[in-house]
């Protein structure tokens, strides 16, 4: 049975290690915008595609799944891809709803996310990403900003839900510039 939880999200109960994820709205790339994907590369993310999310319907279920995957896999490989805009008429940037077409444009991989065997879920790192951290779009380089006005309503509504936060829990607000800046 899928849990309420993950219905919530409009995702069926499978494996989100194995999934491709795309952004919705354009961003910088330099000179150029476009939009992006992050896709597994390393086979023992690809066969986790369409798999069912084992125990999907306890509230941990992603906790422990990506937990159980780490303390197993040595690595995990993703590519990073971006599709460019080639014509602003069939590639609005400012209507998010609206697919690019891979033939007009397709994705080219520009990079390779590694992730390593770790402990991804202390009680100290979960405490300093939940309470201390604060996720913004706009923590890129100026080249790779986001564009259109869905992510220019996103950035005032993430620069206003962080500061409320942080304030109404007293909890300085640190950025690190260094996976080594966070606790084990």
């Amino acid at each position: 049975m899928e849990s309420s939880f993950l219905k919530g999200f409009g995702h069926p109960a499978t494996n989100p290690l194995g999934e491709t994820y795309f952004s919705q709205a354009a961003l910088r790339w330099g000179n150029y915008f476009g939009k992006v994907a992050l896709a597994p590369v390393s086979e023992n993310l690809v066969e986790l595609h369409k798999k069912h999310l084992p125990h999907a319907s306890e509230w941990n279920a992603l906790r422990d799944e990506f937990s159980r995957f780490f303390k197993k896999e040595s690595e995990a490989v993703w590519e990073l891809r971006v599709q460019l805009c080639t014509d602003l008429e069939k590639m609005p940037v400012e209507d998010a709803h609206t697919e690019w077409d891979e033939k007009e444009s397709p994705y080219v991989a520009v990079a390779t996310v590694t992730a390593k065997a770790q402990e991804i879920y202390s009680d100290a790192r979960r405490v300093f990403v939940d309470e201390k951290m604060a996720f913004n779009p706009w923590h890129a380089l100026a080249a790779h900003r986001p564009l259109g006005n869905i992510m220019r309503a996103r950035f005032q509504a993430y620069a206003m839900s962080s500061k409320f936060r942080h304030e109404r829990e007293g909890r300085e607000m640190i950025e690190p510039k260094s996976i080594d800046e966070l606790p084990a």
